[in-house]
């Protein structure tokens, strides 16, 4: 959710003077915006509900924001139906509000209800065509429906709008393997989305699925060790890579995978009967006789 800057303070100073308002109620105000800006959600409903009492805004505008920056608190608290509730303020207060649709959008898709959510993006489109956000959650909506089609289109027009989303190369990356079984275009998208944000361990592991897919398990290990570098914890990334060194007959890294992997998810079937077996290879390979020279 984007924050947004209040550009309106000068103003609000100056009309505090003309009216003749003392310097401490000019400071108060100016300090409940400071508060109704804050990244500390508390701080910014306590200080949004302050802005919000009769008499303390004296513009429209002013209050639609103030009612915005609080929807967003609420929202970030998981309070929906307040934080659409003070978006409906907003909206009604400035109908080209188009970053309010959005939010509101946004929560009624937290709220599960893709429809509602797919109307609201689309009235921020239509306020704003260029903003890629919108059509980026408006493709996660259409997702939600299993309408792939769209959420494909939506997610390629947010990357034109800005080619540095790196989540819309990303959700691209996963349709293409799970839905197409192009696992060549996937790789494309997820090299992106890696390029884009280093960090986003799903995208290490999804390529690492799409590189074993094309049965290039080297570049598959690698892509799972790298998310499990970023992410110690990460479960399935142990599972992945144990299956591939095994495939590989690197038992003994397999082995140690799989003993991993139940470390992190205690009674895990597949790691179970992953060491149960790669115990039984070892040992195994450990009694042959040796190979005749």
């Amino acid at each position: 959710m984007r924050p947004h800057d209040d550009g309106f303070l000068r103003a609000m100073a100056l009309a505090a003077f003309l009216l003749g308002g003392a310097p401490g109620a000019v400071a108060a105000e100016d300090g409940a915006w400071a508060d109704c800006k804050s990244d500390n959600v508390d701080r910014r409903i306590a200080g949004c509900t302050r802005l919000l009492e009769p008499g303390a805004l004296a513009s429209g505008a002013e209050q639609a924001r103030a009612y915005f920056n609080r929807g967003v608190a609420l929202a970030n608290t998981g309070d929906h139906d307040r934080a659409i509730a003070d978006f409906d303020q907003a909206i009604r207060l400035d109908a080209q509000y188009a970053d309010a649709y959005h939010e509101r959008a946004l929560s009624y898709l937290s709220k599960h209800d893709p429809d509602r959510a797919i109307a609201g993006f689309s009235q921020a489109i239509q306020l704003d065509p260029k903003l890629a956000r919108a059509f980026y959650d408006r493709g996660v909506a259409y997702a939600a429906k299993n309408d792939y089609d769209r959420a494909v289109a939506d997610w390629d027009e947010a990357i034109r709008l800005d080619p540095s989303f790196a989540p819309a190369h990303y959700n691209l990356g996963v349709i293409a393997a799970a839905s197409k079984g192009d696992f060549a275009e996937a790789i494309a998208h997820f090299d992106a989305a890696i390029r884009l944000d280093p960090e986003r361990v799903p995208a290490y592991f999804n390529r690492g699925v799409a590189y074993a897919n094309k049965g290039d398990l080297d570049h598959a290990i690698a892509d799972w060790s790298a998310a499990i570098r970023l992410d110690a914890k990460s479960a399935p990334s142990y599972h992945n890579r144990g299956a591939a060194y095994e495939a590989k007959g690197e038992l003994d890294a397999a082995l140690a995978d799989f003993k991993r992997l139940l470390e992190l998810a205690p009674g895990n079937a597949d790691g179970a009967a992953g060491v149960a077996r790669l115990e039984k290879k070892i040992a195994a390979a450990k009694s042959a006789p040796p190979a005749a020279k």
